[in-house]
């Protein structure tokens, strides 16, 4: 497997949702109990590949199954917010196998940062259940860009801060919307496989492993 992007790069973005923390059944808990609110129960198969990488979100899921529901979007979205940052203080969310080792090691040769959906504190609250809160300096949440993925925004500003070229940055993802954010700031994609993505295609991937540890083992080899 080709190496090059790893000995041309300086700087590394990480995504966090379900590529570093396994907290994307959490996300899934918050919108169903929200959704549930108004009588409507979420397809968790459904779920992974429209709202999870597509990024298609309420207006989505309202959208497919042609729901009435009396309530404006941004009100749902605050509710969601409201019972996923209450998850985020819970300390289930928890870190997958090797994701501190990875950032770790990344972190002796890149500059590095994450460049999330999620709104900063909830991160911060992750990172400090795991008593890894110093892991990241640069963290950039849902309020740090105007526009979500696949808008590229979050991504140039987490290379803005980093002083580091677009060009000269790769990011880690595992959602098609990262994927595309990515391309469009000009920078290379590492996918990682999870249960949630198996069935999802991302043909303009630089490179591709089957999960967070297989990745760790390249970037052993070869930095």
């Amino acid at each position: 497997m080709n190496s090059d992007l790893l000995k041309t790069s300086k700087g590394v973005i990480f995504d966090f949702d379900g590529l570093l923390a396994d907290s994307e059944p959490f996300h899934f808990k918050a919108y169903n109990e929200m959704f549930e609110r108004y009588g409507h129960s979420l397809n968790p198969e459904e779920y992974w590949v429209e709202f999870t990488s597509k990024g298609k979100g309420i207006a989505g899921e309202i959208e497919r199954h042609n729901l009435k529901i009396d309530a404006d979007p941004v009100d749902m979205r605050k509710q969601k917010f409201e019972i996923y940052s209450r998850l985020c203080q819970s300390g289930e969310i928890k870190l997958f196998p090797g994701a501190v080792e990875l950032v770790e090691r990344l972190s002796q040769k890149y500059s590095t940062a994450i460049a999330s959906g999620s709104w900063t504190k909830d991160i911060r609250s992750i990172l400090s259940g795991q008593n890894v809160e110093s892991l990241f300096s640069i963290i950039l949440g849902k309020e740090s860009a105007p526009k979500e993925k696949p808008n590229p925004h979050i991504f140039l500003e987490a290379a803005n801060q980093m002083k580091v070229a677009p060009e000269s940055c790769f990011v880690i993802e595992d959602a098609l919307k990262g994927l595309a954010a990515s391309k469009a700031a000009g920078m290379k994609c590492v996918v990682i496989r999870n249960p949630l993505n198996l069935n999802i295609e991302f043909p303009d991937a630089d490179l591709e492993f089957p999960n967070l540890n297989a990745f760790l083992d390249f970037v052993k080899n070869n930095i």
